[in-house]
Order: structure tokens, then sequence, then C-alpha cells
């Protein structure tokens, strides 16, 4: 199993996590539940090779799974909102 599948399944045990290759070297990520697929995201090259990348799309899809089923997700758990500080400047 490769990194991506390893994050992504941890990441979504509530759903049937298929991965498939893409010619390009990107990923095709399905998520399913019993009856349907719930969503389908095509994951770059760069994006399915490193564990930030794969963080940032994990964040990505509970953002979006939350708005579609109309749960907004608190800030804090957005990585693009306390990913780092805001840079502090001093002056002289």
């Amino acid at each position: 199993m490769n990194l991506a599948q390893q994050i992504l399944t941890a990441a979504f045990p509530e759903f049937e996590v298929q991965i498939v290759s893409r010619p390009d070297g990107g990923l095709l990520l399905t998520l399913r539940n019993e009856e349907q697929d719930v969503l389908r995201r095509a994951l770059s090259k760069g994006q399915a090779r490193t564990a930030v990348q794969l963080d940032w799309v994990v964040s990505s899809i509970r953002r979006d799974l939350s708005l579609e089923a109309g749960v907004a997700p608190v800030i804090t758990h957005l990585q693009s909102q306390s990913r780092s500080a805001l840079p502090s400047y001093e002056y002289a």
C-alpha cells in the first residue's frame, strides 16, 4: 500500500476508498458509502506523492463533505486558516 492509499484510507474510515492510477501519474479518488459514490476527486501527481499535499487534500475533502451536508466547518479545522502564524515585524 502506498502513501496516498494509507493516508486517504485512514482519513475516511466511514467510506470505502477506491484509488485508481491515472496515465499522467495522478490518482482518481472515489469515496463510496453502501449505496453510491459520495465524492470523486482527481489528484495530481504532486498531490499524490507528498504527505503535506495529501493532508491538504484530506482537509479540502472534509470541508467539501461538511458543506454538502449543510454543516459549516469550524475555522480552526481549516488548514488554510491554521497552517502557520502570521508574520510579525519589528521596527528598529
